[in-house]
C-alpha cells in the first residue's frame, strides 16, 4: 500500500474541502428552491380557497335571485311552485284541500305613470308586507311578476277558509292608504281563487284558473274576490268596512 506524503495529503484534503463546499452550496440552493416551491404552493392553495369561497358565494347569490324577489324579498314563481308541489303531497296524505289566491293591484299602471317607478316599487313592497301579515306562517305569499302576487293556503275547511282569508286580505291591504313622499295612494285589489283538487291537479292549471277568476273581477270593478267555480254566477264583492 502506497503511503501518501504530506504534500499529497494536503492536496487531497483541499480537493475534499472544495467538493464539500460545492455540496453545501448545492444543498443551500436545493433548500432555497424547495422553500420557494412551498411558498408558491401556499399562495396557489390560498388562491384556490378564495376562488372556492367566491364560487360558493356567487352560487348562493344566484340561488337567492332565482328563489326570492329582489324588491319584496318574497318567493318567486319558481319557489312558489316548489312549495305548491310539496303542499299537494301533504294535502293528498291528509285529504286536506288547498286554495290559490291570484292577486292583482288595480290601476297600478296609473300609480307608476303618476308618481314614478320608485313610488310604484314602494307600493309593491308595502302590498307584499300587508299580504304576509294577512296569512299564517305556514302559508306562502309570492310575487309572480309586476303587480301580480299569489297566496297558497292550506284550508282544512275548504272554501270557507279561503273566503275568510280573501276578506282579510282585502281589508288589511286596502284599509290604510300607502304614504308616498309626495302623496298617499289608496289601494284596491282584485283576487281570483281556485281550489285543489276540485279545480285542478297541477300548479299551473290552478294558477291559470285563479288568474281567470281574478281577471273577471278586475273587468267588473275590482276590489273584490271571486272563485273560479262561480264564474257562471255572480261574484262576491268586498264587504264595506
Amino acid at each position: 500500500m502506497k503511503i501518501m506524503g504530506n504534500k499529497e495529503l494536503k492536496k487531497q484534503i483541499r480537493i475534499l474541502q472544495r467538493k464539500l463546499a460545492r455540496s453545501e452550496e448545492s444543498r443551500a440552493l436545493i433548500e432555497e428552491a424547495l422553500e420557494s416551491h412551498i411558498r408558491a404552493l401556499s399562495v396557489s392553495n390560498a388562491e384556490l380557497v378564495r376562488s372556492h369561497h367566491f364560487i360558493k358565494s356567487s352560487e348562493e347569490k344566484f340561488k337567492q335571485l332565482a328563489l326570492y324577489d329582489a324588491l319584496t324579498q318574497l318567493p318567486t314563481r319558481t319557489l312558489f311552485k316548489e312549495r305548491f308541489e310539496m303542499a299537494m303531497l301533504h294535502a293528498n296524505r291528509g285529504k286536506s284541500p288547498l286554495a290559490v289566491l291570484f292577486i292583482d293591484v288595480d290601476n297600478f299602471k296609473n300609480i307608476n305613470d303618476t308618481f314614478g317607478h320608485d313610488a310604484g316599487d314602494a307600493v309593491l313592497q308595502e302590498i307584499g308586507s300587508r299580504l304576509v301579515s294577512s296569512v299564517r306562517d305556514i302559508d306562502t305569499v309570492a310575487r309572480l311578476s309586476g303587480d301580480e302576487f299569489v297566496v297558497l293556503l292550506e284550508t282544512p275547511n275548504g272554501r270557507p277558509d279561503a273566503e275568510h282569508v280573501a276578506d282579510r286580505i282585502l281589508s288589511t291591504a286596502t284599509k290604510q292608504p300607502v304614504d308616498l313622499q309626495t302623496a298617499t295612494v289608496t289601494l284596491s285589489l282584485s283576487i281570483g281563487v281556485s281550489l285543489y283538487p276540485s279545480d285542478g291537479s297541477a300548479p299551473d292549471e290552478l294558477l291559470k284558473k285563479a288568474d281567470i277568476a281574478m281577471y273577471t273581477i278586475k273587468k267588473a270593478h275590482g276590489n273584490a274576490w271571486a272563485f273560479f267555480e262561480d264564474l257562471q254566477g255572480a261574484f262576491q264583492e268586498c264587504p264595506i268596512r
